[in-house]
């Protein structure tokens, strides 16, 4: 998949952008979709879009870290239109400032946690059951040792306020 990174606004400042496509790239390698048609459009929101997204589609009250729309289809669609869209990730700064020092990472490294984490969902991972959450985490710390192996995670976002 093509990546398309966005950032709406009334988020913090993005640093370091061209660093983070790479770090984006090389995940979406780790992850298992380097060969995914289609673009992947990854979108750092605000706390009320998110609030609101997670509302509409999940019908879950609250902000969320991440959100993940696989819109892949049984039918090959996408494969003709290499421009057409296969996903959407959802991320939430806000969210990860809120948590991250809990967690021990900063806000950025959380960040691309949620990126990493929107990535193995298209990649066929899931979190719903405590089997399938410790397979998530597992997968989650075996991409983001490989990305730490090659990238510093720090510096692309300041800490919302």
């Amino acid at each position: 998949m093509e990546i398309e990174l966005n950032k709406q606004r009334g988020t913090p400042p993005l640093r370091c952008r061209n660093r983070l496509l790479a770090v984006l790239r090389l995940a979406q390698q780790y992850a298992g979709l380097g060969n995914c048609p289609g673009r992947l459009h990854l979108v750092i929101t605000t706390a009320t879009t998110m609030t609101q997204l997670n509302e509409d589609f999940l019908g879950h009250q609250g902000l969320t870290d991440v959100l993940t729309f696989d819109l892949r289809t049984e039918e090959p669609v996408i494969e003709e239109d290499s421009e057409a869209c296969a996903a959407e990730i959802y991320v939430s700064p806000d969210y990860a400032a809120k948590v991250c020092r809990s967690f021990g990472n900063s806000c950025s490294r959380e960040l691309v946690l949620y990126m990493v984490h929107g990535m193995l969902h298209l990649a066929g991972e899931d979190d719903l059951e405590e089997s399938s959450r410790q397979s998530m985490r597992v997968a989650e710390s075996r991409v983001l040792t490989e990305l730490e192996r090659h990238y510093s995670l720090e510096g692309f976002l300041e800490s919302p306020t």
